[in-house]
């Protein structure tokens, strides 16, 4: 475990622009640089690096964030494997945290299993390449399969002889435990001690991490004996666990990132089958029930997944009640079947390489559209089996986070199941108040619609009412400058003129809150109060603190208020001699300037809400109350306007 010290050791000797800089070709441009973005394709540079902020943003596609961020989605790294790529790039230690004796015999046990599984790999491979019995019998299987020598290669598939003790006399030949080999699944022990190989007889196919390293194996007999398993597979251990792990997923995520698609099939040879026919993008659950994990592992690398499923109907019923899972963490699930009698593994091997990416690209169906169709093959004219049907695609369109999303399927499938929309909205409501129930432990009241049947009327927001525009220049002078010191102009003892010193975020919290001012915008408002509070508490505040926020939303926010598109060109000054004040050279002026801004456009919405009350109102009592009050904000707003320049019509 690295301890909070030595990752803001790491975090403080972080420059943006030399991580950025050794993936993306930066060209200075001011107090920035400039690029081509790296998450999408553009000719013209967008990609903006500011070193003094420590962050970079994309005008054109939105990413954004700091330098951490920033490898997390080019590199896709966890949080802690990227502090120990930036540690080692800027030749930082990272001393861990004093762990318990259990931790540290857990990744002493990772560490020797780790070498265990990386000698197995390599004698498993020497064995398939190098021996008599394991050309005859290995590679003469996968060349019959139709996989070539490169594939098997790429895969670093191997073979274990049959006597059955060939890799245990190596293995401890070469120094390693007993009882490690065990754990890492390659012997079992008799009464007696003495090993044997588990894998005996058998091909095997490496299962590696996301680094590349083998973390576990699965092995095939080559035996026609039915009673035998077909396949045997490393149970799960320090280095290994099951339900986090998809076969293939090493070799598989550049191209999953680069096309956005994952296709998920089955078995071992499915995956190598596609892979040399062209589609690189594609992993295996290896013939586990698909969980949440694995769903997760997925999501960091691409928003779609496309199940491919041969043409066994009774199969896919059985497994639709996973897919679940997928919907239910966000993803864009489609679905490919293949012919009666044909897998994914057969199909491409039968035919040409663009054949099988046409048929995956052409056949590719909507997940809740081919379940819907699934399910209503057999139902006939019953209408409880209807019924049933019907509800249990309402269970799987509940799953779906995005009510936008939502509504869709709930279209589509009622056109498909001949059902009106509104059943389909009524049950899903159901469905979606007992989740929510079942969420909060109780029985807590919930709304009644959270699908409506129809869109509702548009609601005003506050970019309609007029002042989103000011509140956002605010903080970002809030966020830009409010550690900043600001002379503001103010009378002595005697009513002489002077100057007092504060900070421009004391100056702001003092002004807004003398006309009781708070930001309308919810997001706007929780970062100011955030800042309005940890000042109050006395700790400085600097815009780190909301660039690398734990909060996505905040941390978006804050980078978009300080990343300016375009900056000033020193040839004003250099060139032509002259000189062009900045907002930071008259802080106090440009606050005093936003505020009243921000004050003008209240004003005009307030006035705007009288003069529609004027209209509506019948009562000459509260017409005259509203005309007081339109005659006392109208002096108002005409003072506001000398002070900001604007120009009243009418």
């Amino acid at each position: 475990m690295i301890s909070p010290h030595a990752i803001q050791q790491v975090k403080d000797a972080v420059r943006v622009e030399e991580v950025v800089g050794e993936f993306v070709a930066l060209k200075r441009k001011g107090p920035r640089y400039l690029g081509l973005c790296p998450f999408h394709n553009e000719k013209t540079p967008s990609f903006n690096v500011s070193p003094n902020l420590g962050i970079f943003k994309c005008f054109g596609c939105g990413e954004s964030g700091d330098a951490i961020t920033f490898l997390q989605k080019h590199e896709h790294l966890s949080y802690v494997e990227t502090i120990r790529w930036l540690a080692k790039r800027y030749q930082i230690e990272l001393p861990e945290e004093e762990s318990t004796p259990e931790q540290q015999l857990e990744q002493s046990e990772r560490e020797s299993l780790a070498v265990v599984q990386q000698w197995a790999l390599n004698w498993s491979v020497d064995q398939l390449w190098n021996t008599d019995e394991g050309r005859r019998i290995g590679l003469s299987y996968f060349h019959e399969r139709g996989f070539t020598d490169a594939t098997i290669r790429a895969f670093q598939l191997g073979y274990v002889p049959e006597q059955g003790s060939t890799f245990a006399s190596a293995a401890l030949a070469h120094g390693f435990d007993p009882e490690v080999l065990e754990k890492a699944g390659w012997i079992k022990r008799r009464e007696d001690g003495t090993a044997w190989d588990f894998f005996a007889g058998r091909v095997t196919f490496p299962v590696q991490g996301l680094s590349g390293q083998p973390i576990a194996f699965g092995a095939r007999t080559l035996r026609s004996d039915k009673k035998l398993p077909k396949y045997f597979n490393s149970p799960e251990s320090a280095l290994y666990n099951k339900s986090r792990s998809l076969y293939g997923i090493f070799l598989a995520k550049k191209a999953i990132v680069e096309q956005q698609l994952c296709y998920l099939v089955e078995g071992y040879t499915d995956v190598i089958s596609l892979h040399q026919a062209g589609i690189t993008n594609v992993v295996a659950s290896s013939g586990t029930s698909l969980t949440e994990d694995q769903v997760r592992l997925i999501k960091r690398y691409a928003p779609t997944v496309c199940i491919l499923y041969d043409g066994d109907a009774a199969g896919m019923k059985a497994s639709l009640r996973g897919i679940d899972l997928v919907l239910k963490e966000g993803l864009n699930v489609k679905v490919v079947t293949f012919p009666e009698g044909e897998d994914p593994d057969s199909f491409a091997k039968g035919h040409s390489s663009s054949e099988v990416l046409d048929h995956l690209t052409r056949t590719a169906q909507d997940f809740l559209v081919f379940k819907a169709g699934l399910l209503m093959q057999d139902v006939g004219n019953d209408p409880v089996k209807k019924a049933a049907a019907i509800h249990d695609i309402v269970e799987s369109i509940a799953l779906v986070p995005d009510q936008v999303l939502r509504s869709l399927y709930l279209q589509q499938c009622s056109r498909l199941l001949e059902i009106p929309e509104q059943a389909l909205i009524s049950e899903t409501n159901k469905v979606l108040r007992r989740q929510f129930r079942k969420k909060l432990g109780g029985e807590e009241a919930v709304p009644e619609e959270l699908v409506a049947p129809e869109i509702a009327a548009p609601q005003p927001t506050v970019e309609d009412l007029g002042t989103t525009p000011q509140e956002r220049d605010l903080l970002r002078m809030l966020l830009a400058y409010g550690h900043e010191q600001v002379r503001v102009p103010v009378q002595d003892e005697h009513g002489n003129p002077a100057e007092d010193e504060m900070s421009l975020a004391e100056l702001m919290f003092e002004l807004l809150a003398h006309d009781d001012i708070l930001f309308d915008d919810p997001l706007f408002r929780e970062i100011y109060l955030d800042y309005r509070h940890t000042r109050n508490l006395g700790h400085a505040v600097d815009p780190g603190r909301y660039v690398g926020h734990d909060q996505e939303h905040w941390r978006r926010t804050a980078i978009d208020l300080l990343t300016e598109r375009h900056v000033l060109s020193p040839n004003w000054k250099e060139r032509h001699k002259i000189h062009v004040k900045r907002e930071n050279e008259q802080l106090y002026h440009a606050l005093e300037e936003a505020i009243d801004i921000l004050k003008e456009r209240r004003l005009d919405r307030m006035l705007k809400e009288l003069a529609e009350k004027l209209l509506s109102c019948t009562s000459y009592e509260d017409q005259l109350v509203i005309l007081a009050e339109k005659m006392r904000l109208e002096p108002i707003k005409v003072k506001l306007a000398k002070r900001t320049g604007r120009v009243i019509v009418g």
